[in-house]
């Protein structure tokens, strides 16, 4: 359930980005404004990292031709 609840969270911050990229792309939306969001979706972007980093560390390989299971990036 803890796996679940952190893709819905992530899927939740990649909403948020992609809705403040959208207003900042808007004609309608002041600099003021856009300088706002830009902040908001710094914040999106640095918490959708720090979920992946957690995700990338929990994955391991296994290897059939060894029988071993490795950190995910760990060389063959």
């Amino acid at each position: 359930m803890t796996t679940q609840k952190k893709s819905v969270r992530f899927e939740e911050m990649m909403e948020k980005l992609r809705e403040c990229a959208e207003k900042i792309d808007s004609e309608d939306t002041s600099l003021e404004e856009s300088i706002a969001l830009y902040e908001q979706c710094v914040t999106y972007h640095r918490q959708c990292t720090e979920i992946l980093a957690r995700a990338r560390q929990r994955v391991e390989i296994y290897r059939p031709e060894t029988g071993e299971i490795a950190e995910f990036g760990e060389e063959q």
